[in-house]
């Protein structure tokens, strides 16, 4: 038997008791709104901007390096959108919606043909994110974005990156006409900005590691009491409807449509709990791939090592140039979150191999939403002359946020390069770059 079809007995005798309980409406807000997990739209301005520490005494900030996701997208894949429609059909026909349920379905018809050849595509709002990200950097690191400073931008190939890197430096070259920005979108850079690691794949499907994503899963079950509210024969329902379906679709269409003009609006047919079960469901198979366990041998945060790689030269290499400058790279989620991991922000790095811990700590909403970036900012003696690499400090932001570092803070949130620079190094040992195609 399909599990997720409500056509046993014991499960109509489950979804008739539900069905006489109308799921508590939830609102959304900003507080509601995250528990849609990678789907979570960059929560400011709608949030208040986080607070930064000011520069430690007789520093100032000269260089960043930066790895930002792609603002909102749609959906990737035109199916999303079709998937609910085609549930709900069979009730159409048979004329068992309710009222609220016609209108369900005139809703969801409306944001498909909306979204017809834009699949995985920037949104308007996707594009005010990224703007919005660069006017912030010029207001907190002026000195970076200062005369004549260079900012070097890569992008992977895919046209919604692209376009997010496109809008961040036209904000930065409005902000400052006089930077030297070039940039670039090309498949030699790919495998630093959005590396497919086939061998940590293979591991991430091993028995062991999906029982343990199974029976952890199995703490969070889809909600089915909506199911009463749009199709009125609740027999119909259980032999002839796919409900668990339905309601992951469903969900899936709605929790990304807080990146459109025009939301998919469901808030009424939604029980805080299904949003709760559906985020922490999205938590732990994200970290069954990019969190560090046993399990996957540690595979999911060194997803990132090319990446890390890639910021730890770039670093070094302006910090001898000593003038203002930074390095901006444009990719995705996928790449956001075992960077987070491999340099263990806020303890994102944490070991785990009881995945019933994950929901204590581990939050998607918190490490990729639309529009995530991570900043690394680093510091110099004022006056950029007579200093040292041991003489600069770094801090970092999770989407600007401040956050803690595996190493000793020499003042606050400000880290000394050299020795973050060696546990870096350390953890990233002699695997320098991923083999390529012979010379011939």
């Amino acid at each position: 038997m399909n599990p997720i079809r409500l056509i046993s007995n014991a499960a109509t005798a489950i979804f008739i008791a539900f069905a006489g309980f109308s799921a508590k409406a939830v609102e959304p807000t900003q507080e509601n709104l995250r528990f849609a997990n990678y789907y979570f739209a960059y929560p400011y301005p709608e949030q208040p901007v986080p607070s930064l520490t000011s520069s430690p005494k007789g520093y100032e900030a000269f260089h960043m390096e930066h790895y930002g996701r792609h603002g909102s997208r749609w959906h990737i894949g035109e199916w999303v959108y079709r998937q609910p429609i085609d549930l709900l059909r069979p009730a159409e026909r048979n004329n068992k919606l309710t009222e609220r349920g016609r209108r369900l379905l005139e809703q969801l018809r409306k944001t498909e043909k909306q979204s017809r050849k834009r699949s995985g595509e920037l949104t308007r709002l996707g594009a005010e994110q990224h703007r919005g990200i660069a006017r912030r950097m010029t207001k907190n690191f002026p000195e970076i974005f200062k005369g004549n400073a260079r900012v070097d931008a890569r992008s992977t190939e895919v046209i919604r990156c692209i376009l997010s890197m496109d809008n961040e430096l036209r904000e930065l070259a409005a902000y400052n006409p006089k930077l030297d920005i070039s940039s670039d979108a090309s498949a030699s850079t790919m495998y630093y900005l959005n590396y497919s690691d086939t061998v940590a794949d293979r591991i991430n499907n091993s028995p062991a590691a999906k029982e343990a994503v199974k029976k952890a899963k199995k703490r969070f079950p889809k909600d089915l009491r909506f199911i009463s509210e749009i199709i009125s024969d609740e027999k119909f329902a259980s032999d002839s409807i796919k409900c668990g379906d339905l309601a992951g679709s469903l969900l899936r269409v709605s929790t990304n449509s807080q990146s459109l003009d025009e939301p998919t609006p469901i808030w009424d047919l939604i029980s805080e709990q299904n949003l709760v079960n559906y985020a922490a469901r999205g938590d732990i198979d994200w970290f069954l791939r990019y969190g560090n366990s046993d399990l996957t041998e540690g595979s999911g945060p060194m997803r990132a090592r090319y990446l890390l790689r890639n910021i730890i030269e770039s670093a070094d290499t302006s910090i001898m140039r000593r003038s203002p400058s930074a390095n901006m790279r444009f990719g995705h989620d996928v790449v956001v979150v075992p960077l987070t991991t491999l340099m263990d922000l806020n303890g994102y790095g944490r070991k785990i191999n009881d995945f019933s811990e994950v929901e204590s700590f581990w939050n998607l909403y918190d490490i990729t939403p639309m529009g995530a970036n991570v900043q690394m900012i680093f510091y110099r003696p004022k006056g950029g002359k007579n200093y040292t690499a041991d003489d600069v400090l770094v801090k970092v932001l999770l989407n600007e946020k401040e956050v803690t570092l595996p190493a000793t803070p020499v003042d606050g949130p400000y880290y000394r390069w050299s020795e973050l620079r060696k546990v870096y190094l350390d953890r990233l040992g002699n695997d320098r770059y991923p083999a390529d195609d012979s010379d011939y």
